[in-house]
């Protein structure tokens, strides 16, 4: 899926197939390189455990991606 915020694209690249993890990349008019990160979590944890994970190669990532990608995996993990 992509869904366009503001003036970035943010796709949901893939999940880990047991619906724990889901993978974005987000693209933006300001940054060079695309972003791409992933939110992990346990579905027998709550959300003070989930984790972010940023790909070490990518480039930056706007805050609101990072909360707009949050609020879609509270809805799909």
């Amino acid at each position: 899926m992509e869904f366009v915020v503001g003036g970035m694209a943010i796709t949901t690249v893939g999940s880990d197939g047991d619906d724990r993890a889901i993978e974005f990349r987000v693209t933006s008019e300001d940054a060079a390189e695309p972003g791409h990160f992933a939110i992990h979590r346990d579905h027998d944890k709550g959300w003070e455990a989930a984790r972010l994970t940023v790909d070490p190669d990518s480039g930056s990532l706007p805050v609101a991606a990072v909360e707009w990608a949050v609020e879609f995996a509270r809805e799909y993990l």
